[in-house]
């Protein structure tokens, strides 16, 4: 008897579908069994790089574009000699100088490089100062010995009228390198032909005019980058106001964009004489002032709280609205309507959008920290002026001579490891100050590296800061992990300051794959 068609279709249908299944599971189960291996293992190598000397370079004298008559603009001309002082922990410390491709002098006016070999926990620092006077240069510069890097941001400068701002490239390594050059402004980021494929050659130096790349730009901020040999860049500002001239500074590269910053030891120095000079012609930057960028593509809001050390002196507080691309540059108190500081450092003091002219500031002489806290990634620094008092209110339309001034510019400090070693080169009145911005107390210990001194303890409270009159020389700072250190000196007439670097990682090990 002849089955039905439907059932023996199904029939079929159905042990198909098991069959199939059956398979599936099969092949899943083998898919998750560990199956055999054959063939060669892959072969991997783990290379330990050679440890490399610890290196840090002086930028080295003051520079002028064209000599003292105007004449050959096309060159650049040291201005004497800076006087360097260097110091090794755990190593001799060598010392060379690189030759500069631009500009001419003696050996002594070109940069140095300060070298120790490779040990467990050796230290190199070092540190420079150049007390100028000279046609169109006058003023106290001082910086540190930086390390070479990759990548570099620098705050300060101007190439308005009367102001002259050169960066100086050096590279201690003995590998050609091309440098990048990002340069902002109030107007927003530059454009301009020459900012990328700058050759600095191996152990030599590079100077060039900062007006080149960005003429009138009253905030540059510069972001240097460098691919093979690694650089050591900074600012190199000087101010004309009229016949005179009123100030020098070599600004050094400060901490990394942020959304915390801590710039301190912030010198204000002869409120009275720089109150008195904002009202003279062209001496509207006297006032001490900050200057924020974004690194980054988007915009946000900065608090920026000024801090005084003196109990009971006056600080203030307030908020900056900042744009990608854009510099702003506003008055240090700018915590009040009318521009003068409030009493307990908190003040709201409103949002501030642009720095006004010839107004005197409200602060006290003093040392002041200053803390920047930003819903994004910022650089920042402070300038502070000085200027000898003359006694003299001037009258309207009176021409009257410039007093004795300067400038510095105070960079945002980078947190520090667990040791420091500071170099305080020659100068008026040095301070170290040391801000702890922590939630708890910290005691460091100050060893004076001169023979038969002493160490020292001392402590500074949580969220506080504290500075101390210092001889030059070397010091060991130890228990400073995540401090911020600056060293400033001041005096009639004489203003500079610089911060202190960690030393950079060393390189680790590196696991090569062969083809």
């Amino acid at each position: 008897m002849a089955e039905p068609k439907g059932l023996l279709i199904g029939a079929r249908i159905a042990s198909g579908t098991m069959a199939a299944g059956a398979a599936a599971v099969v092949i899943a189960a083998v898919a998750f069994l560990p199956l055999p291996t054959f063939g060669p293992e892959a072969r991997t190598v783990t290379v330990e790089p050679a440890p490399a000397d610890q290196v840090r370079v002086c930028p080295g004298s003051v520079i002028r574009v064209g000599d003292e008559t105007g004449g050959s603009t096309d060159s650049v001309f040291a201005i004497g000699a800076p006087t360097i002082s260097g110091e090794a922990r755990g190593g001799e410390l060598e010392r060379t100088r690189l030759l500069s491709a631009d500009s001419t002098g003696s050996a002594a006016s070109t940069p140095e490089a300060l070298r120790a070999p490779p040990s467990d926990g050796a230290l190199v620092a070092g540190a420079q100062s150049q007390d100028v006077d000279a046609p169109d240069f006058r003023g106290l510069a001082a910086t540190s010995c930086a390390e070479p890097s990759g990548s570099i941001w620098l705050v300060g400068g101007a190439t308005t009228v009367g102001r002259s701002t050169l960066l100086l490239l050096a590279n201690p390594t003995d590998v050609p390198s091309r440098v990048t050059l990002e340069i902002f402004g109030e107007e927003g980021q530059i454009a301009a032909p020459g900012m990328s494929g700058i050759d600095v050659p191996a152990n030599g130096q590079r100077v060039l005019s900062l007006a080149g790349f960005a003429p009138g730009v009253a905030s540059p901020v510069v972001h240097v980058t460098a691919r093979g040999g690694r650089v050591v860049a900074t600012l190199q500002q000087s101010i004309v106001r009229g016949l005179d001239s009123v100030g020098v500074e070599t600004v050094g590269g400060g901490a990394d964009p942020g959304e915390s910053l801590v710039v301190p030891g912030v010198r204000i120095f002869d409120t009275v004489g720089t109150n008195r000079a904002s009202a003279l012609a062209d001496w509207h930057d006297i006032g001490p002032a900050i200057r924020l960028a974004v690194t980054g593509a988007t915009a946000g809001r900065a608090t920026v709280r000024v801090v005084p050390e003196t109990p009971g002196a006056v600080g203030t507080s307030f908020e900056v609205e900042l744009e990608p691309g854009l510099v702003t540059e506003v008055p240090l108190d700018s915590g009040t309507p009318e521009g003068g500081a409030t009493e307990d450092g908190t003040t709201d003091g409103g949002t501030t959008d642009g720095a006004g002219e010839g107004d005197a500031h409200g602060f006290e002489d003093g040392v002041y920290t200053v803390y920047v806290d930003a819903e994004m990634p910022v650089v920042a620094a402070v300038r502070a002026s000085t200027a000898v008092d003359s006694g003299v209110d001037p009258a309207p339309d009176a021409i009257l001579d410039a007093p004795d001034s300067d400038l510095a510019w105070f960079a945002a400090a980078p947190p520090l490891a667990g040791e420091a070693l500071v170099v305080v080169p020659e100068g008026p009145s040095p301070l170290i100050s040391i801000v702890n911005p922590l939630g708890l107390d910290v005691e460091i210990e100050l060893s004076p590296l001169s023979a038969g001194a002493e160490p020292t303890l001392v402590a500074i409270p949580a969220g506080g800061a504290l500075s101390m009159a210092v001889d030059p020389g070397a010091y060991l700072l130890s228990g400073v992990q995540d401090l911020s250190i600056a060293v400033t000196f001041a005096a009639p007439g004489a203003l500079a300051a610089f911060v202190v670097s960690p030393a950079r990682p060393v390189a680790g090990s590196l696991v090569v794959h062969p083809d």
